[in-house]
Parts: structure tokens; sequence; C-alpha cells
């Protein structure tokens, strides 16, 4: 691996070697990939079948200027690269506020991952560049609070452009090289988009304490399940519209999905281990936090669920491991010290 080729716009840009054999190219055709989703989702209203790397032609013309004269794939890559940036071109930048399809982050000269990358690839394919959706997500923390101890996952998502014999990684929300990342197929990405868009239809609710539109973002992440059944964040996810709803079964379910899809995800572990403990089981609580504790141990919030669920299973000694390791974390996290004082001994160091 060679290093980040540095850019003046803070887009890391990674040399690989190529790592067998490459696939077909995919290639511009966003009419094909409306009628699949018009098969896998046909109540969805045509309006709202979403392509995320639709780009407008206006912009590939521009895309065209730009790499007008490039000798060779590599140069023309580097020149939209390039382009994307330039306050004369495109002049794009990262926001991470909101998810954006490819058209509207061109249109808004701004977007998060998806956008950017959506942007990205569209205009890339429509050069005749081998250019593909990557999913990055372990290169950032995703697992989000999600109201009363629950947690929500997003994904991450940059691009991989193959040419020739050469890999070329690009991720649009990080500068420096890229340390994980496996191509995903057109399906996956626009999961990603209707995943990403749920938990954004709730979030600035639930960060103001006010009532969220939870039927309106289990929608979102039933889409993401239709076009992607194996999509297990959206699983996940699901569970928690479906808990917030009132039927807990349902979540239990959505939750054993996620697990069963992706051993690796810590947010449905938090949930059900919630779920777990709301019904009065403390010890099966227990297991499951513990789990996601393993998985993801710098969530300070999993710390803290784990010690709420070792106390209700009688285990002191275990919720005060447990609560420390949530201020090592996050000294200031909610409830923690509070809790924590209470249950310390006499003469028993303080937290």
């Amino acid at each position: 691996m060679r290093a980040a080729a540095r850019t003046p716009l803070h887009l890391s840009v990674a040399l690989l070697a190529a790592a067998g054999c490459a696939s077909s190219r995919p290639a511009y055709r966003p009419d094909a990939l409306r009628l699949e989703i018009a098969r896998l989702a046909p109540d969805l209203p045509e309006g709202e079948r979403v392509v995320p790397y639709e780009v407008p032609p206006e912009a590939i013309a521009l895309a065209r200027r730009a790499t007008a004269g490039a000798t060779g794939q590599t140069e023309r890559l580097r020149r939209l690269v390039r382009a994307l940036y330039d306050p004369d071109l495109f002049g794009l930048r990262y926001d991470p506020e909101a998810t954006t399809s490819g058209a509207e982050t061109l249109a808004d000269r701004r977007g998060n991952c998806v956008g950017m990358a959506s942007a990205f690839v569209g205009l890339a394919r429509a050069l005749g560049l081998d250019a593909r959706y990557a999913d990055a997500t372990s290169l950032v923390h995703q697992t989000r609070p999600g109201g009363r101890g629950l947690a929500v996952y997003t994904g991450h998502l940059s691009a991989v452009v193959l040419v020739l014999n050469e890999r070329f990684s690009l991720d649009f929300a990080r500068d420096g090289l890229t340390q994980w990342q496996h191509e995903v197929d057109d399906l996956e990405a626009l999961a990603h988009y209707y995943n990403n868009r749920g938990y954004e239809r709730v979030a600035a609710t639930l960060e103001r304490g006010e009532p969220a539109d939870w039927p309106g973002a289990e929608r979102l992440f039933r889409l993401a399940i239709a076009v992607k059944p194996g999509f297990a964040r959206a699983w996940s996810n699901l569970g928690l519209a479906l808990n917030r709803g009132g039927d807990a079964a349902g979540a239990a379910g959505a939750y054993r999905r996620a697990m069963a899809l992706d051993a690796g995800l810590a947010a449905p572990r938090v949930n059900l281990g919630t779920l777990r403990l709301e019904a009065g089981d403390a010890s099966g609580a227990v297991e499951l936090l513990e789990g996601a504790a393993a998985l993801e141990p710098r969530g300070a919030h999993v710390q803290f669920l784990l010690a709420r669920a070792r106390l209700r299973a009688g285990d002191r000694t275990g919720a005060v491991a447990a609560l420390r390791r949530t201020l090592a974390i996050q000294e200031d996290f909610p409830g923690a010290g509070a809790l924590l004082r209470e249950l310390l001994l006499p003469g028993e160091p303080g937290g």
C-alpha cells in the first residue's frame, strides 16, 4: 500500500495493488436500477424510486469538459476529483448533516458521505470509469444513541475506481489512508441511503427530546430491507422503530435477524439487551450487553446499560466496574457518576 495521495481539498485517495479479479464493470444506467427498485418495492411510488448515483446531463457535460484531454483513465480520474472541489466547477464540500442523492449534492454543492460518493460514482461512470460504491463503516463510529438507551446504526459510504491493475480508494469524509473497505453493489448503496434517511427522520427530534416520526422512519428502514434483504443495519433499526411503536415481539425478531446477518454489529445486542432488561430478564440482558461491549469497547452508552443490567442481576462489583469504564470513556455521561457514588462502599476508591 502506498501513502495516500494528498489533495488540497481533504479527499483521501489511496492507491492500492489490485486484489483478485474484478467483477463486471458497473455501467451508468439509472433506468436499470429504477426498474429493479420497482420490482423489489412495487408499492413505492415512482417519484420516490431514488437512484442515488443519477446525475443531471449538465453535470455530466461539465465533467467531460473538466477532464477533456486527459491521457488515460488515471489522469481522467484525478481531473474529476479536482473538479469536484474546484469552486469554479462543481465546488462540493462535505456536510455530515443530511443524507443526499448525487443530484441533490451537485445542486446544493454539498453532501454527506452518501451524497458525495453518489455524485462521484455517477459522474465517473458517465465518463467511462469503473467506479463502485464501497462500505467503510468500520473506519468511523457509527452506532448512535436512539433514545431511552437504545442505539441506531448508520453507515459510511466511500468509493473505489479500478484502472487496469490499480485500485483507487476514495473517502470523502476523511483525510488519510483507508484502513478497511469493501465494495458494495448499487442496491446496498441505496439501502444505505434509505437507512440513513430513516435515522435522520428522528434524529433531530430525539436530540431535542420531542416526539419523533417513528412510523416514517420505520417505512424508510423497511425500504432499505426491501431493496437489500440482507442489510443487517436496517433490520436493527427497524427493531428500534417497532419497539418505539409498542411492538416488543416484532422488535426482538428484527434484532435477532440483524444479529444473524452480521455478528459484528453491536446495536442489535444493545437494543435486545435493553428489551430483556425491561422484561425483567437481567441475566439475559447482561449476556447481550457484554457481547455488545466486546464489539464496541469505546461505547459509553453500552457500558452504562451493562452497569444497570449487572446491578439488576445482583452484581454490584460488576456494575461498579462498568460504571468506571463508562466514565473513563465519557467523564460526563449522564447519570453514571451519580450511580457510581451511590454504589460505592465506605472507604472504596471513588470514580
